[in-house]
């Protein structure tokens, strides 16, 4: 297996099985060959063993052993890396802060790195580290070319989506939760394009309904079509605007609105026969519930 493939299989099985994936991390640094491959398998590791296992120190062993690979440079962008994920872990695991040696960007990087690896545990210290890289990155000022901008709109997606999937949340898992959709929607629109910015619509609109606010649901869903309609002539605008009135109907019935219930869902259907054949395979489970809502 070469390194391209266990990374695939890795991202690919690591949601349904992170134990099996993190025994596996170690085999992965024979696979290594060049320098580009040690930041891609140190974001898995941070991802795995500090994210969905909680196992800081686990982590941090495997790091030190990437540190060794013949394909390190200190100076380069596998030691920055390497330097940003150790940060993370060590800050996660309540040891030292070694956050004041990065530059301010890496600084504000590791922040958000370790509110979301924080935020199913400790949901509290999340919350602060989070508030913290946003102070941070308003006082920075940095250029809208600086990486932190996209890590910022990375963290506040997948922060907000993962509290989303919660079956219950803690009024400091609602808050953390909208703070973080509404962060992805302000820093996509500085380093993304149209389509996540689109997309961070939708999760805001998602956000909100999880918070029982359909009003707010509504809008957000209103937006993310506007969006797509500006958008019309780009590839995948079929696909956002299926999603897109799938957030509106689900807003619209949260707010008891029957009949705005049935109009979105006969537009869905509507954009449903627009997509290829490959994208109706993934989203006719979708449409279905979309239907069953539009009968009860």
């Amino acid at each position: 297996m070469d390194f391209k493939t266990f990374m695939a299989k890795a991202w690919q099985e690591h949601g349904d099985q992170p134990r099996a994936v993190a025994d596996r991390l170690g085999d992965a640094l024979a696979l290594v060959d060049t320098e580009a491959q040690i930041p891609e398998l140190a974001h898995l590791s941070n991802h795995v063993l500090g994210e969905h296992l909680g196992a800081w120190q686990e982590g941090l062993g495997l790091l030190d052993r990437l540190s060794g690979l013949p394909a390190f440079k200190l100076d380069g962008p596998s030691g920055a890396a390497l330097r940003r994920s150790t940060s993370s872990l060590r800050l996660a695991a309540q040891l030292e802060d070694t956050r004041a040696a990065l530059s301010p960007s890496d600084c504000i990087r590791v922040g958000a790195m370790t509110a979301a690896t924080l935020a199913e545990r400790d949901t509290r210290r999340a919350m602060a580290l989070f508030e913290e890289a946003l102070s941070q990155m308003r006082s920075a000022q940095l250029p809208v070319s600086d990486p932190a901008n996209r890590a910022l709109a990375v963290t506040g997606n997948n922060l907000a989506s993962a509290l989303e999937e919660k079956a219950e949340r803690t009024s400091a898992e609602r808050e953390l939760m909208i703070l973080a959709a509404q962060t992805g929607r302000h820093y996509w629109e500085i380093a993304g394009t149209w389509l996540e910015t689109e997309r961070a619509e939708y999760r805001l609109a998602m956000t909100w309904l999880k918070a029982g606010d359909a009003e707010q649901a509504r809008r957000h869903a209103q937006a993310c079509l506007t969006i797509v309609a500006a958008n019309n002539a780009n590839d995948g605008a079929r696909l956002e605007r299926f999603f897109g009135l799938e957030a509106l109907a689900l807003a619209e019935h949260a707010a008891g609105n029957p009949k705005s219930v049935a109009d979105a869902v006969a537009a869905a259907r509507t954009a449903f026969e627009q997509l290829d054949a490959g994208d109706k395979t993934w989203c006719v489970e979708t449409l279905t519930k979309l239907d069953a809502l539009a009968t009860n």
